[in-house]
């Protein structure tokens, strides 16, 4: 069968979204650049929609969203409406996972992906007393922020309270994390599907701690080690994200320091020499290929298998000589057997049943 595959990529217009624009070309029969900014989303009591330069935004087989995480919101609420529509590469949660440092580290301690200590602190008063019990040298980061802003480093417990009475007037919350000492660098990982596509090991500029490339630090290729890969992979799958960047500390473990759903790749390429744009666009084309047909195939069996997968449905009502007649997969869902003792409660618009406790004799 012969598929004509459209794919929306929503982003800011940043230079990597603009190459994987440019390879997706090559696969899919149409590609869209749609600006996030010129987003907006109407929700009713009748339902959700996405709206772009006021339109409903129209159907596309992939939607691949990339973005900073001031967007977080907004993405999210685009992958929640769409994602059961067509397919896409991030679930919903992947944005509030990976766009809040201290919900990534949840998740990833979830999955037993290895991370360096980390406490959160809701005020400064909170983080005044972990800081006089925790092993210096820390780093100090607010929960969201990219490019390796907001990252500040304690070499002890006097430095650490400057840097609190410093920040106190902004209200912020605060990660205090474990100083993992690796020299200034740090690898990252693209990981697309179940594989880790390209990595490069970041070394940060003199007298920088953060080896972010836009802190000016530059990239150099690295091949990773297989455990270092899996580590990767599982983090991605722990947020959700089958398309992401995976930072990694090498120290004397390697741990996971932040997942990223919206890698910038042309450090990575001009550092490692590989296509990434080309690789990330392959596997859209491949999974939507994929996802689209598993979709057609499914049919009514397994459109039932899961509505018995859910406990609850929308159906229509059959009321006949005043005797409700419940949908066949109610019985399936519930176990209920003929002649089962049931105890029903009703009240206008509203049916309970339960099983009774009590055998057919009256007792328990």
């Amino acid at each position: 069968m012969c598929y004509h595959m459209k794919l929306g990529l929503i982003s800011l217009g940043a230079t990597s979204g603009k190459w994987i624009a440019e390879k997706a070309r090559q696969y899919f029969d149409e590609v869209e650049d749609i600006n996030l900014k010129e987003i907006n989303i109407k929700s009713t009591h009748q339902g959700k929609e996405v709206f772009y330069k006021n339109k409903p935004l129209q159907h596309y087989d992939c939607i691949y969203q990339r973005g900073s995480f001031r967007y977080e919101l907004v993405r999210r609420a685009i992958a929640d409406i769409l994602h059961k529509k067509c397919y896409t590469p991030l679930h919903p949660d992947a944005y509030s996972l990976c766009h809040n440092k201290f919900l990534t580290a949840l998740a990833l301690q979830n999955e037993n992906v290895p991370i360096p200590e980390t406490h959160f602190a809701a005020t400064t008063e909170t983080a005044r007393e972990v800081i006089k019990d925790i092993k210096y040298p820390i780093i100090l980061k607010v929960p969201q922020g990219t490019q390796g802003k907001g990252v500040l480093f304690a070499d002890s417990y006097p430095s650490a309270k400057t840097l609190l009475d410093a920040l106190d007037a902004f209200n912020q919350k605060y990660l205090i994390q474990e100083f993992v000492d690796t020299d200034g660098c740090d690898l990252r990982a693209i990981v697309v599907g179940n594989k880790v596509i390209a990595a490069m090991r970041r070394v940060a500029k003199k007298g920088e701690m953060r080896a972010n490339i836009h802190q000016g630090g530059h990239g150099e290729p690295v091949i990773l080690d297989e455990r270092t890969k899996q580590i990767a992979i599982k983090a991605a799958k722990a947020v959700k994200a089958e398309v992401c960047g995976v930072d990694i500390l090498e120290g004397t473990r390697p741990v996971v320091l932040e997942v990223n759903s919206s890698p910038g790749i042309k450090g990575i390429t001009e550092a490692t020499g590989i296509d990434v744009a080309d690789k990330i666009a392959k596997y859209l084309y491949d999974r939507t290929i994929e996802v689209t047909k598993r979709r057609e195939n499914k049919g009514f069996d397994g459109i039932m298998k899961d509505l018995e997968q859910q406990n609850e449905f929308v159906s229509a009502l059959s009321v006949k000589l005043g005797i409700i007649k419940l949908p066949e997969i109610v019985t399936k869902l519930t176990g209920f057997k003929d002649e089962d003792e049931v105890l029903i409660k009703g009240e206008k618009g509203k049916i309970e049943i339960v099983k009774s406790n009590f055998n057919k004799k009256g007792g328990r």
